[in-house]
């Protein structure tokens, strides 16, 4: 069993706004989620659509770079079936879970490790540093040299 991401709801809500009420009347709307490629489409960065070449070319490129890393994954639709673990795949599921999986691959390119991970087999386990200790004390002023120059 993998795991089922189901549609997510989205609360849109006009609290705060004083033009659509107070903080105790307002207007609340819940709405669906989209899929990574609907949410790129609204953007204007969809394939085959006209807009931020730049910036199609930067994040369209990166989640199709990550698309294509894919090795496997434990995605389900909500029915149970499994999420093809291909770039179609990453572009058919929610884009919430999508950019999250990688923007957490691009850190993980660049170094970034769990803090909360065990250390591995070849740490010494936080034992003290076998280098002897600077003391710490001042350092007296220097000695006059014991011969005259000649």
């Amino acid at each position: 069993m993998g795991y089922r991401k189901t549609v997510r709801k989205i609360e849109v809500s006009l609290k705060g706004h004083k033009a659509y009420g107070d903080d105790t009347e307002y207007p609340v709307a819940y709405a669906r989620g989209k899929s990574l490629q609907e949410y790129l489409g609204l953007l204007g960065l969809a394939d085959g659509q006209e807009g931020g070449e730049e910036e199609q070319n930067g994040l369209v490129r990166q989640l199709e770079a990550f698309g294509d890393a894919l090795v496997s994954w434990n995605l389900e639709h909500e029915d149970g079936t499994p999420v093809p673990c291909t770039r179609e795949g990453l572009f058919s599921i929610d884009n919430d879970l999508a950019l999250a999986l990688a923007t957490e691959w691009i850190e993980r390119l660049g170094g970034k490790v769990d803090e909360a991970s065990p250390l591995d087999g070849t740490s010494p386990s936080g034992e003290p540093s076998q280098v002897v200790s600077i003391p710490m004390e001042a350092l007296s002023d220097h000695p006059q040299p014991s011969s005259v120059p000649a």
